[in-house]
């Protein structure tokens, strides 16, 4: 009956411990990070030239280029950085159920077989108990020990199966503070994923559209060269006529000579930037993977959202607020790691001792404790840890604000990089058609003789330039756009988190 009372009193004590368990505080998030006087400074609206309304996902159908699509879905699919990215993710969910293992019971259980003897010399039959080597460099098995023997020599066999289980009480949040570590730590890794997912297809987009500016560069050298090689053979033939002098057969030389030059740059560029769009889908870079070489169409302007909203929306914003998180609840656990632990255990086994022609025993055996375990000194360790803890806590804070800061920056650095990109794509557009007119002129002119070749040559030469600005603007303005998207955190096709 008294032990009875006594599990039924430590079984009192374990729920009380259970009940009495504190919740754990959860962590500041997105804007209530930041101090009062940065949060205070983030505008209702963005300050550059933009468009209101949500940000809407999808961005990569905007630019109306299927081959685009394509080369961007299998960018993802195939890149194995971004495949490591997912393992990652799947390693740190396994760490999660690694942390919540320690709020659950740990329960074992052992079977014993062992052959035990003694040959024992001297003072027999005294109640003196022979001596203990301890352990020979392997695991004890278990077995009780043979013990003081009225016999100079004996032995036996020792067998059975038993049973245990342990439990801590989280009273104070230690475990589950750990625990909300590990989780906070693998939505940071799912929001890297996707970050790193969103900034590959933006790196494929902008490398696409690098590689058709290498072809209309290529198609504009092209165009000038044939120009200059043309009246390369005119001069040769007015040299013969005697209308022409080695001086101008040497300037025209040099002009188509220049013209070549830019040729292959353009094609050495096209090359480079092909191989690079190889790498991240995964091919062998050999630069000779097809791209068409015509820009697509202009998307129009894109809604913004507010500034405010990106916090909450950028997947390496919100990786970078996981981790302060994480490093939240690090703190509590380790300031929790100095309170007292509540332990709670129980083993049960059944045995048999058979000594050799003498008899058996056999034996059923069970405890069930609890004890308390209040570090005393552990020369400054814990409290080392718990402001090593708080100041990782600081510098994740300071990092989100730095990072929210950056973020707010590059949206308003697109904005701004649209605006003026297609502002100048407009003028640039007026100096092309315009040179190109003073080009047809020209050689009007030049076959009526009212100019000589050189100043139509000149002309040309301007017209090549103003194509040469005109075709990096368009460029430049479309990779801007893809900026601008990745800036703002829509994803160019839907959520892609690992499942």
């Amino acid at each position: 009956m008294m032990n009875a009372r006594r599990c039924i009193l430590l079984l009192a004590i374990a729920s009380s411990l259970v009940l009495a368990g504190c919740a754990i505080h959860q962590p500041p998030f997105g804007a209530d990070i930041m101090p009062e006087s940065a949060r205070a400074k983030i505008p209702g609206s963005w300050a550059g030239p933009h468009r209101s309304g949500e940000v809407v996902p999808g961005w990569i159908r905007n630019f109306g280029d299927p081959e685009l699509n394509a080369l961007v879905a299998d960018a993802v699919e195939r890149n194995p950085d971004l495949k490591a990215a997912a393992a990652r993710v799947e390693a740190s969910r396994a760490a999660v159920r690694v942390a919540a293992s320690s709020l659950y019971p740990r329960i074992a259980m052992k079977g014993l077989g062992e052959r035990q003897g003694q040959q024992l010399s001297g003072d027999l039959g005294r109640n003196i108990n022979p001596p203990s080597f301890g352990g020979p460099g392997t695991e004890d098995s278990g077995g009780s020990g043979l013990d003081t023997s009225m016999d100079s020599s004996s032995q036996r066999w020792v067998y059975g199966l038993a049973a245990g289980a342990a439990w801590e009480a989280d009273v104070w949040g230690r475990i589950r503070s750990k625990k909300a570590a590990a989780r906070a730590e693998s939505y940071a890794l799912e929001a890297d994923y996707e970050f790193a997912r969103q900034s590959l297809a933006a790196a494929v987009a902008r490398a696409y559209f690098t590689t058709i500016e290498a072809a209309q560069q290529e198609a504009n050298a092209q165009e000038t060269l044939d120009i200059y090689q043309e009246y390369s053979k005119l001069t040769d033939v007015r040299k013969q006529q005697g209308f022409a002098s080695d001086f101008d057969v040497s300037q025209i030389t040099s002009r188509n000579a220049a013209a070549e030059d830019a040729l292959y740059a353009a094609q050495a560029a096209r090359a480079q930037t092909i191989r690079a769009i190889e790498v991240v889908t995964s091919r062998y870079p050999a630069g000779k993977f097809d791209v068409r070489r015509s820009f697509p169409g202009q998307p129009r302007s894109v809604p913004v959202g507010l500034p405010a909203q990106i916090l909450e929306r950028r997947p390496d914003l919100i990786a970078s607020e996981r981790r302060f998180a994480a490093a939240f609840h690090r703190v509590n656990e380790a300031r929790t790691a100095r309170l007292p632990r509540f332990v709670l255990s129980a083993t049960s086994g059944l045995g048999t001792a058979d000594l050799d022609g003498v008899g058996a025993l056999d034996a059923l055996v069970w405890s069930f404790a609890g004890g308390v375990t209040q570090p005393i000194f552990f020369g400054g360790e814990l409290k080392a840890a718990q402001d090593l803890r708080t100041a990782e806590q600081k510098a994740a804070a300071a990092a989100y604000v730095g990072h929210a800061l950056r973020a707010f920056q590059e949206v308003e650095d697109a904005l701004a990089g649209d605006y003026y990109l297609r502002k100048r794509e407009g003028a640039l557009g007026t100096v092309v058609s315009s040179s190109a007119e003073s080009v047809r002129f020209s050689r009007q002119q030049l076959e009526q003789g009212q100019i000589d070749m050189f100043t139509v040559l000149r002309l040309a030469g301007e017209n090549l330039a103003a194509k040469v600005q005109y075709t990096q603007i368009r460029a430049s303005r479309l990779r801007e756009r893809v900026n601008l998207y990745l800036s703002l955190g829509g994803d160019f096709e839907g959520t892609g988190a690992p499942k």
